[in-house]
């Protein structure tokens, strides 16, 4: 799912001290967009007069230029506004974003900027390095699974690095119920063929809540293969297979 830095800047600064309806309108959109995943950080970019420089190189020299004096008064090159790292499917999705941020702002501006990932050398494709044994699964179509799986598994992206055509997924890590989950796009050309349809390997789910899990996973578009009911060991259990042909087991613990 592409990352997005966006850069909110205000055509005038606000007057005053602030309005605390707005401020709690505020926070209230971005713990939403916490929740949905589509906010990862955020923060203020304030008029700086000491804390702030830009760094210039030019015809081979370098040169540091300070904001000019009057910055927090409302001038100088350093706008107030602020920062946030978001996640979209779309850049439209991304555009949408931007749209509602500025009809609740005013007038100003949202620069959009797309953030590649990429990890030199033998640099693992994640901040973190996953325990166990990890599932690694190719598709022809790695970042269309990648979004189903948000939406049946509550997947959560870790990172993802695109293939040198700019189409394909060479490499994505997802979290799904606190493990990890590797998908990559079909590469022939190196030897990774695709996932097979076959009922060889399962992917299973252990949660607390099985029927929630169950449920958003038939709504998102898996089908049944097995009903989630009480099994011989007491357990409430259920196989579903999702549109990339991977069968998901589902296990609820017994309650005690």
């Amino acid at each position: 799912m592409p990352r997005y830095l966006q850069i909110t800047t205000a055509s005038a600064p606000r007057g005053g001290p602030p309005d605390p309806k707005h401020i709690a309108q505020m926070r209230k959109i971005m713990e939403e967009a916490a929740a949905k995943g589509t906010l990862l950080a955020t923060g203020g970019i304030g008029k700086r007069t000491t804390n702030a420089a830009r760094v210039i190189r030019k015809d081979g020299k370098i040169s540091v230029e300070d904001p000019p004096k009057d910055g927090a008064a409302g001038g100088g090159w350093m706008a107030g506004g602020g920062y946030a790292l978001t996640r979209f499917d779309t850049k439209a999705e991304a555009v949408a974003d931007a749209k509602s941020k500025l009809e609740f702002m005013g007038d100003g501006m949202v620069e959009l900027i797309e953030i590649k990932e990429f990890y030199p050398g033998e640099a693992a494709a994640s901040p973190t390095v996953p325990a166990g044994v990890v599932p690694y699964l190719s598709f022809d179509g790695a970042s269309e699974a990648a979004a189903f799986y948000a939406k049946a598994f509550g997947a959560k992206e870790i990172a993802r690095m695109p293939g040198e055509d700019g189409k394909r997924l060479m490499h994505c890590h997802l979290e799904v119920n606190g493990g990890a989950l590797m998908l990559s796009d079909n590469f022939p050309e190196y030897g990774l063929a695709p996932v097979q349809r076959s009922d060889s390997y399962t992917m299973q789910l252990v949660v607390a809540d099985g029927d929630a899990w169950w449920n958003r996973a038939v709504k998102a578009g898996c089908k049944e293969k097995l009903p989630f009911n009480v099994a011989p060991w007491g357990d409430k259990y259920g196989q579903l297979t999702d549109p990339f042909g991977v069968t998901w087991a589902i296990n609820s613990p017994a309650k005690k």
